[in-house]
């Protein structure tokens, strides 16, 4: 190789480094003395323009049905059960989830159709 290949390469090099270094930083726990970071949400992809999507009972699991609704998990086992639903108001008509309960969580849930329900 030639002197002027290897310095390139060193000048590349030396640039991904420097690159990499902040990134690595954030990875990197919270110090004892520092406030540590928010947990992230366990679905990637469920934020439009600043909203969360709404989740869909007839498809979610039940950690995340319990995790963006705000459930115990209880609760989004007695979901999953009673599936398939045409309608989000099959919840509370069923008896699935008190009236309360139902309340907080009509804006955040819909009830896709596929082609097995009918």
């Amino acid at each position: 190789m030639t002197i002027r290949t290897l310095r390139t390469c060193l000048a590349v090099a030396m640039l991904l480094l420097t690159a990499a270094a902040p990134l690595a930083a954030e990875d990197q726990p919270a110090a004892k003395g520092k406030a540590a970071r928010a947990p992230k949400a366990p679905a990637a992809g469920l934020r439009t323009k600043g909203k969360l999507k709404p989740v869909d009972i007839n498809g979610a699991a039940k950690n995340e049905l319990s995790f963006m609704l705000g459930i115990p998990e209880e609760l989004a086992a007695k979901i999953i059960a009673g599936r398939p639903y045409h309608s989000k108001a099959h919840l509370l008509t069923r008896n699935i989830v008190s009236p309360e309960v139902y309340a907080r969580i009509k804006d955040k849930v819909v009830a896709k159709q596929s082609g097995a329900i009918r």
